[in-house]
Parts: structure tokens; sequence; C-alpha cells
């Protein structure tokens, strides 16, 4: 059997966003095996902090981290592979991720990054997730002391971009 090829990973993060594709989501209190993430860092302006400049992250179920930085993360597609993180590394980025409340169901719900168009004069994070063939799109503040700051420092930190 061949490893899933960036194409289908792609289908499968991104078939939640066609209307009707996503379905009940639960989370569990444990990271379930098929886990997947895509979170994009949108700054509303320069930002001193690394962590907190323009970024995207995919967590892929196999544990492959991607990541990028810099102006062009805003754009759709897959960053590049940074390095493929260990299963207690996964479970810290899901523990991290229900803290923060992007899990919550009062999370205000986007129809994810294929027709999601960030706001000019705020700073948000978008985070999708998916698991069991289902999938949601949240968008949270981005604040360097709000609660989604240690989920944004941890994926730049593992992915060596908060440097």
């Amino acid at each position: 059997m061949q490893p899933p090829t960036l194409a289908l990973l792609a289908v499968l993060l991104f078939s939640a966003l066609l209307p009707g594709c996503a379905g009940t989501f639960d989370i569990p209190e444990t990271r379930p095996d098929d886990f997947t993430m895509l979170v994009t860092v949108y700054p509303a302006q320069a930002r001193a902090e690394p962590a907190f400049r323009p970024a995207r992250y995919a967590i892929e179920p196999d544990g492959l981290l991607r990541a990028e930085s810099g102006s062009g993360v805003i754009r759709q597609g897959f960053p590049p592979i940074a390095r493929r993180l260990e299963p207690a590394q996964i479970d810290r980025i899901y523990a991290l991720a229900r803290a923060s409340g992007v899990l919550d169901e009062s999370a205000v719900r986007v129809p994810g990054m294929t027709e999601y168009d960030p706001p000019a004069d705020q700073a948000v994070t978008v985070l999708e997730i998916g698991s069991q063939g289902t999938f949601r799109a949240v968008e949270l503040p981005t604040d360097p002391a709000g609660p989604i700051a240690p989920f944004i420092r941890e994926l730049a930190r593992l992915s060596w971009l908060d440097r």
C-alpha cells in the first residue's frame, strides 16, 4: 500500500469546505489517530515575535509537520515539510488546541481556507481540524497574551519558525 499523496491529503482536508461535508465534530479528550490540522496565522500588523508573523502549519495523521512563514502563506496550499513529530509532540499540540478554546463549540465557525477572507484590521488564526471524516474550521483572535498563544508558540517552536 502506498502512502497517501499530498493531493489526496489536500482533498481529504479541504473536502469539509464544500457545503454539506462537515458533520458533527466530536472533540475527544485524547487525540484521534486520524487527526489532521491546518493552521494559518493572519497578523493585521507586523509582529516582533516570530511566532505571530504570518504562518501556516499542517499536521498530518502520520506525524508530518508542514510549516512556512512570510507574507506568501495567505495563499492557498500546503507548506513544505518541516519535520516528523513524535506521537507525544502531536498529543501536546492537540492538548494545547483543546486548552486554547479552538475546539470549543462556541468558537466562530468559518467556511475554510478556500472561501475565507481574513479581516484586514484584526489579527486572527484560522484552524481547520479533521478526524473520522468530519472537519471544522474556526477563527480566533491572535493575541500574544490570549489563550491561543501557547498553541501558536508550540507550533512555531516545533517548526523552527520561532527564531
